[in-house]
C-alpha cells in the first residue's frame, strides 16, 4: 500500500472517529440538558396545578402534547403519546382529573421525581401531595431521547457535510506533501549507471533530509567502488600487458630454439615470466579484495599471528640463508581482521626477504605500549631513501634501481590494511645505520 493511501486511510479514519466521538458527546450533553429542562417543566406543571383554583382543566396537556410520540408502546390508546400527562387523585385514591379521556398511567407510589416503567416503556414522573390530593405529571423518556437526537443531528449536520470536503482537502494536502518524495524518485529514475552525483537537499522537508543524506552517502560509496573497479581494471590491463607480451615472445623463442641449450635457457626465462605474472595476478586480486573493504573485527593476538606468518615464510628465508626471528613479550591482542593482518605482515616480511642480500637478518617485534600495540619489521638490507618513503605506498611504485621481481603492490596492500584498522605506519632507518624499520601502531 502506498504512503498516500496509508495517510488518507489514517487521516480520514481519525476524522470520522473524531466526528463520531464528538457527536456522541454532543448527544449526551444535549440529553442531559433536555432532561434537566423537562424535569423542571414537570415540576412547574405540577405546581401550577397546585395553585390553580380548579386544579386542572379536563383538556390539560393537549396543547402541549399535540406532537404525539411516534414510538408508542402496546396499549397506547390511552393517550400516553402526549408529551405531558397530568392526573389528580383524591384522598381515597379515586382519579378525579386527567389530561386525557382515559388515563394512560396508573398511580405510582413515588415522591418527587422518579423514573418508572409501565407497559414496557420508561416514564419520568413527578408526584406532589396537596390538601389530601395527589398530583402526578408524567412524560415518556423516549420523547426526551428523540428531542436530544434531533438537536444533536441539527448540530452535527454541517460536520457531516464537511467530511467529504475535508477528505478532498486532505487528499490534496497529502499529495502536495509527498511532492518532494516524488521529485527525488523521479531524479533517481532518470539517472544512468554512471550518475553518482549527490541528490540536492534544497527545498526538502526535514523528514526527508536524513533519508536523502543517507542515500547520498550510499551513492558516494558506490561511486568510490566503481572508481576503484575502473582503476583496478585499468591497472591490471596495464601491468599485465608487459609480462603477457614477454611470455608470448618467450614462447616463440622456445619454438625457434635450434639447440637444447638454447631451449632450456628459453624455458627457464619462460618459467620466470610465468612466476612473475602469477605473483602480479595474486597481488592484484589481494589488493582488489581488501581495498576500501570493512570486514568484521575480532580479537587478534599479534604475537601468535606473527609466529604463524614466520612459520609460513620460513622456507623462503632459509633459501636465501636469512636469519628470520620474532621478538616480543608475549600475547598482544588488538581488534582487527585476522586475514587482513596476516596479509599485511606477510607482505612486509616477503618484501624484506626479496630486497636484502643473502645471509641477511630480519627481526619481527611485537610489544604492547600504553596506548597502542606495536608491530615492527626490521631488516639490514639497502633500505629506502627518505625522499621515496611516501611514494612507495602508491600502487605499482618500485624504488629506483630495484632489480628484484615484483609488482609494486605489496606496500599498497599494506597501506589499505593500515587504513582499515585506523592504524599508523612509518618507515625509518634501522638502528644499525643500514636497512629499513617498518613501525606500525594499532590504537587500543
Amino acid at each position: 500500500m502506498s504512503i498516500r493511501k496509508r495517510l488518507l486511510i489514517w487521516l480520514l479514519s481519525a476524522l470520522v472517529l473524531a466526528s463520531a466521538t464528538g457527536g456522541y458527546a454532543i448527544y449526551e450533553r444535549t440529553l442531559s440538558g433536555v432532561n434537566r429542562m423537562q424535569d423542571y417543566a414537570l415540576e412547574q406543571i405540577a405546581y401550577s396545578m397546585e395553585h390553580s383554583n380548579m386544579f386542572v382543566p379536563a383538556n390539560f396537556g393537549e396543547e402541549a402534547g399535540s406532537d404525539r410520540d411516534d414510538d408508542q408502546g402496546e396499549g397506547d390508546s390511552d393517550g400516553d403519546g402526549f408529551q405531558f400527562v397530568g392526573q389528580v387523585w383524591d384522598g381515597s385514591g379515586k382519579p378525579i382529573l386527567s389530561s386525557s379521556a382515559m388515563s394512560p398511567l396508573p398511580r405510582f407510589d413515588v415522591e418527587g421525581l422518579a423514573t418508572v416503567e409501565w407497559q414496557k416503556r420508561r416514564w419520568r414522573v413527578f408526584d406532589l401531595k396537596f390538601k389530601g390530593k395527589t398530583i402526578q405529571v408524567g412524560q415518556p423518556v423516549s420523547v426526551r431521547s428523540d428531542a436530544a437526537a434531533e438537536i444533536s443531528g441539527n448540530a452535527l449536520f454541517p460536520t457531516a457535510i464537511l467530511i467529504p470536503v475535508l477528505g478532498m482537502l486532505i487528499w490534496i494536502g497529502v499529495s502536495y506533501g509527498l511532492r518532494p518524495l516524488n521529485q527525488v524518485a523521479s531524479d533517481i529514475e532518470t539517472r544512468n549507471a554512471d550518475s553518482m552525483q549527490p541528490i540536492s537537499l534544497n527545498g526538502l522537508p526535514p523528514e526527508m533530509v536524513f533519508m536523502v543524506s543517507a542515500l547520498n552517502k550510499l551513492l558516494a560509496r558506490l561511486s568510490n567502488a566503481f572508481e576503484l573497479q575502473k582503476n583496478f581494471i585499468a591497472d591490471a590491463a596495464h601491468q599485465l600487458r608487459t609480462p603477457l607480451t614477454a611470455l608470448h615472445l618467450q614462447v616463440e623463442i622456445v619454438s625457434k630454439s635450434e639447440s637444447r641449450a638454447d631451449m632450456l635457457e628459453a624455458i627457464a626465462s619462460l618459467k620466470q615470466g610465468i612466476s612473475r605474472s602469477s605473483h602480479l595476478v595474486e597481488q592484484l586480486l589481494t589488493l582488489a579484495r581488501h581495498q576500501q573493504v570493512r570486514k568484521p573485527f575480532q580479537s587478534v593476538d599479534l604475537y601468535e599471528l606473527s609466529k604463524s606468518v614466520i612459520c609460513d615464510i620460513a622456507p623462503l628465508a632459509v633459501a636465501k640463508d636469512i636469519d628470520l626471528g620474532l621478538d616480543g613479550s608475549g600475547s598482544v591482542v588488538v581488534d582487527g581482521n585476522e586475514e587482513a593482518l596476516r596479509i599485511l605482515l606477510a607482505n612486509l616480511v616477503d618484501n624484506a626477504i626479496r630486497y636484502i642480500p643473502e645471509a641477511g637478518r630480519i627481526d619481527v617485534r611485537v610489544e604492547s605500549g600504553e596506548s597502542a600495540a606495536v608491530l615492527e619489521v626490521r631488516d639490514n638490507g639497502p633500505g629506502i631513501p627518505e625522499e621515496e618513503r611516501e611514494r612507495v605506498f602508491d600502487r605499482f611504485c618500485r624504488g629506483h634501481g630495484n632489480k628484484e621481481m615484483g609488482s609494486g603492490l605489496g606496500l599498497s596492500i599494506v597501506r589499505n590494511v593500515i587504513e582499515m584498522h585506523d592504524a599508523s605506519i612509518s618507515l625509518q632507518d634501522a638502528r644499525e645505520g643500514t636497512g629499513l624499520l617498518v613501525h606500525i601502531e594499532f590504537p587500543r
